[in-house]
Formats: C-alpha cells, structure tokens, sequence
C-alpha cells in the first residue's frame, strides 16, 4: 500500500497529501509568468485547460513519492505545492522543492512556514542528514527564503537554464542536520 504524506500544521498553512479536488482548484489557478519562470518555464499569463490541471495533478501524485509531496493550503484554498524527492535511505538525505502557484499568495510568509514545517519533518520524523535544493540565480526571494531558513549556498552550475534567450544560472544550497538544529532553536 502506497504511504500518503501525514499532515503538517503551522500557525498559518496546511500541508497536505494531494486529493482529486485539487484538480479544479489548479485550473481555476491559471499560469502565472512570474511563477513559471520560477520553474524555468517561460509559459505566459493564462487559464489553465483541464487536461493541463490533471497532467499537474499527475505529476504530483505519480511522479513524486507519495509520503513526501504535500499541497500547501491557506485558509482551506489551494497555494502551492511542496515536496522531498531523490530521496536516498542510505544516505539519509533529499531533494528539497517548494512552488507557490498564485502571486497573491507570494510575499506573506506562507513559503517560509511551510519550508519550516516540512524542515523539521525532514530533520526530525525521517531523521535525515542532508537536504538540498536547486534555484534560479535570479530568484532572489526564493534565495532569501532559503537562507532564512538555513540553507547554505554550496555551489554553482553556470548558465544551466535558457529562459527566454537568456542564459542563467542554478545555485545549490544545503542543509545539514546540526545546521538544522541550530537553525531551529534560533526561530
């Protein structure tokens, strides 16, 4: 049987295992530029058609593992998504990734305290010693958000990402288990 994600609860968000509903609320979503480019997409502003809702939906529930990939919810409304994946037993460590899906939901905490939540999962539930993440050299608040809490940038890979003719950078951040404690006490 398949392992769902348990919930996490913060003062302000809900994460949770994806459920079919969330379909719709995607759709109604639409795409945002500024989000997708984010990604490393260069879709523009638009509505999202149902097949492109459910080809999310998909992606959310078969292609990451189940017990690690969370719908962020605020106040009982679809705002992003959330997950760990490469997941290494053996090693005890993961990919970390975090996407909000609407601007009005971008710039009021909601990354922050959801990043925190599953952190401590991460760090204390799973017991893992490393996670790691990959972003834009241009996405400043995603980079601020990071390091706020705790990540440490560890490397570069130049111009590893072509959006919109231009060529950019991902930087690499880290997150060790001690960092984690520290972090965690301080906050």
């Amino acid at each position: 049987m398949t392992q769902v994600a348990p919930t996490l609860v913060g003062e302000r968000v809900v994460l949770r295992a994806p459920r079919a509903s969330d379909i719709a609320a995607r759709q109604e979503l639409g795409w945002h530029r500024q989000i997708e480019r984010g990604y490393g997409s260069s879709r523009l502003d638009g509505p999202a058609t149902t097949e492109e809702a459910a080809q999310w939906y998909r992606t959310i529930t078969e292609d990451l593992p189940a017990a690690s990939s969370w719908v962020i919810e605020v106040d009982g409304a679809l705002a992003g998504i959330t997950n760990l994946h490469h997941l290494s037993a053996q090693d005890r460590n993961a990919m970390f990734a975090i996407g909000m899906l609407s601007p009005g939901f971008i710039g009021r905490g909601y990354g922050v305290q959801s990043t925190r939540l599953v952190l401590r999962h991460a760090f204390t539930t799973l017991a893992l010693h490393r996670l790691w993440l990959r972003v834009l050299s241009d996405n400043t608040r995603a980079i601020r958000s990071y390091e706020s809490c705790g990540f440490v940038h560890e490397g570069t890979q130049r111009e590893s990402c072509l959006i919109d003719g231009t060529w950019l950078d991902d930087h690499f951040y880290g997150l060790l288990d001690r960092e984690y404690v520290a972090t965690a006490s301080s906050l």
